[in-house]
């Protein structure tokens, strides 16, 4: 599986999810148990590859959390706001796949 993180700098969600979430001991857990790639997107300033990929996903603005499955599907768009049992359920069930 991959997990794409769109964050910038300025986004106030996106450091609450990191410090709640993405930056634990526990989610560099889950992601070595289910083999997760972690993928950054930095949209500080804009970038016109993250605006496109944002635009894809109907999303408006960062935070934007879309986890790929192992098998190369589609990618699913995740809650603006994360919490650990949402990645760990997220991440197995894109393992399994």
């Amino acid at each position: 599986p991959v997990f794409v993180d769109m964050t910038a700098d300025w986004c106030i969600t996106c450091k609450v999810n990191e410090k709640a979430v993405l930056n634990t001991a526990a989610f560099k857990q889950l992601l070595a148990d289910t083999n997760t790639v972690y993928m950054v997107g930095d949209w500080t300033n804009q970038d016109p590859d993250i605006s496109a990929f944002l635009d894809q996903y109907n999303a408006p603005g960062v935070p934007l959390y879309v986890v790929f499955p192992a098998d190369g599907g589609p990618g699913t768009k995740l809650p603006q706001v994360l919490t650990a049992d949402l990645m760990r359920e997220s991440l197995e069930a894109a393992k399994a796949k």
